[in-house]
């Protein structure tokens, strides 16, 4: 009676760390995820920004070629 109690316990532990072991990885998987969202939008935003830095820096020199050439 003692041994199949024993394995009844020792059954319910390792379900246990076997459903904790799954919650871990998935919550690792979630993590890795949402790293990469937040990558993907910060590469996102600084291409944006380069784009109007570029185009700024075009509009300057064209303004600032007008104004020598035409005075």
């Amino acid at each position: 009676m003692r041994s199949e109690h024993a394995a009844h316990l020792s059954l319910i532990q390792e379900t246990a760390e076997e459903k904790r072991r799954r919650v871990r990885e998935r919550n690792m998987k979630t993590i890795e995820e949402e790293n990469q969202r937040k990558r993907d939008i910060n590469a996102q935003f600084w291409h944006s920004m380069k784009e109007i830095i570029f185009m700024i820096t075009c509009a300057a020199i064209a303004i600032y070629t007008l104004i020598h050439f035409a005075g």
